[in-house]
């Protein structure tokens, strides 16, 4: 494929991060690196890492003569004007980025913190990240065609294609959460913690931690777990776990005040008010990703 130009995202380390927090916390935290702490010993060694993995991406763009704009900030708007993503962190850095990608341009992602980062949705470490990018755009590997999740509250779209998985859940942990879960074979009256929602990339995640399946990466299909149901003495929860294909859709009608889905991870949050409706189905534009 075409490789002429590129967006680097790359993340912002903790410890870089720290060095710029005036409040009191940043200043506690900095002082515990500094005196060794064991409770924060990676930071610093994570960032160097990174620092390294960073220096030794941009030397390959050089090199090969790529056309590259760099930034710190994840996308907010989407991104349509470039030939590949790079994305420079771990599994997070990813989900952040692909939340911009509504075309197929591939996102190719470097582990730069290996050390202390799984980086399953990765294409490869720094150091082979010169073949891997050098094998793309002679077309001896292509990008995987992964799936991703359209949420819609109440028949209106949730702009950001989910990667990962959705929980949804009450916005305070210790708040049994009571909702109505329907899909193509039945439904049911449900309380529980909540429910996840999960691509076949998320399911190796939070999913099968919870007892669900784990799905082949590129299979059309998306999965849900209900996550501690609770059902009185005498009855039983019937629905707990399923795989739904392609054209099938999931819905969970919110029967708890304060429910809301969180979409891959924490900082993508979106309120589902008492008596709405949350649908799950896979997305139109699923992701390119560069993944050997």
């Amino acid at each position: 494929m075409k490789i002429e130009t590129a967006l680097i995202v790359v993340k912002r380390s903790t410890f870089d991060r720290l060095e710029h927090d005036e409040s009191p916390d940043g200043e506690r935290l900095r002082r515990m690196i500094e005196s060794g702490d064991p409770a924060v010993a990676g930071v610093k060694a994570s960032h160097d890492e990174h620092t390294a993995s960073l220096a030794a991406v941009r030397a390959v763009i050089d090199r090969l003569g790529v056309r590259a704009t760099e930034t710190q900030q994840i996308p907010t708007e989407p991104v349509d004007d470039v030939d590949l993503i790079i994305a420079v962190g771990g599994d997070g850095m990813v989900l952040g980025v692909s939340h911009a990608v509504r075309s197929n341009i591939p996102v190719l992602a470097v582990n730069s913190s290996p050390s202390f980062s799984v980086g399953y949705l990765s294409a490869c470490l720094p150091d082979g990240f010169e073949s891997t990018l050098l094998a793309l755009r002679d077309g001896r590997i292509e990008p995987k065609t992964v799936q991703r999740l359209q949420v819609q509250i109440e028949g209106r779209p949730v702009v950001e294609p989910v990667l990962n998985d959705v929980l949804f859940c009450t916005e305070n942990p210790a708040v049994m959460c009571r909702y109505r879960i329907d899909w193509p074979d039945g439904h049911e009256l449900q309380r529980s913690s909540g429910v996840w929602i999960s691509t076949p990339a998320g399911s190796t995640c939070a999913l099968s931690s919870a007892g669900g399946p784990i799905l082949p990466l590129t299979a059309q299909q998306f999965a849900f777990l209900v996550r501690e149901p609770y059902s009185p003495p005498g009855k039983g929860v019937f629905l707990r776990t399923a795989v739904l294909a392609r054209h099938e859709e999931l819905h969970i009608q919110s029967r708890t005040a304060q429910t809301s889905v969180f979409l891959d991870g924490s900082h993508r949050r979106y309120e589902v008010p008492f008596g709405h409706t949350v649908s799950f189905r896979l997305h139109d534009q699923p992701l390119e990703l560069v993944r050997p």
